[in-house]
């Protein structure tokens, strides 16, 4: 199943925008870190891709990695949109003071695969393509915005990652 291509430019409906209000609260934050990410990857492969999309949500896909230290297979859903032909991913993490395991994982092996498709991930490190790129992430979800403003508290810069088709 080919990744469904976001325009982070698009406009969104009510559902969408109930679905970004609710996943910026305590709960819709710990659906994502106690249960969305061991079902979803699931629930996006039994629906061909099209979960979270049919539920008016942020479009998300499993993000297949290899473990920085282990070498083992590991999977994540995360949200994503396009800039051009390119995914780029969001290493928020919630807005927490450290990195998702998947940032270590890509960075010690930049080849992945999100959905069925291959890619090398490259870390965003211009200052300008990144202002560019949060931008367009904070029009995706505006839970970044918010993630920007805590992890700026704390001296904490959030990652992002460019994918490449290999």
């Amino acid at each position: 199943m080919p990744l469904h291509y976001v325009d982070p430019n698009k406009k969104r409906g009510p559902l969408y925008r109930a679905n970004v209000r609710i996943g910026r609260t305590r709960l819709g934050r710990a659906y994502g870190f106690r249960i969305g990410w061991r079902i979803d990857p699931w629930l996006y492969r039994a629906t061909g891709g099209r979960y979270p999309r049919i539920l008016g949500s942020m479009a998300g896909a499993p993000l297949m990695t290899t473990g920085a230290k282990s070498g083992q297979p590991r999977e994540v859903q995360v949200i994503y949109f396009h800039d051009g032909t390119d995914p780029i991913l969001i290493a928020s993490y919630g807005g927490g003071p450290k990195n998702p395991q998947w940032y270590f994982n890509l960075k010690a092996h930049p080849e992945c695969q999100l959905g069925d498709e291959k890619f090398v991930a490259t870390q965003v490190t211009d200052p300008d393509e990144y202002a560019r790129l949060y931008g367009l992430a904070e029009q995706v979800f505006a839970g970044y915005g918010d993630y920007r403003v805590k992890t700026a508290a704390i001296g904490r810069h959030i990652p992002v990652f460019r994918l490449k088709r290999r």
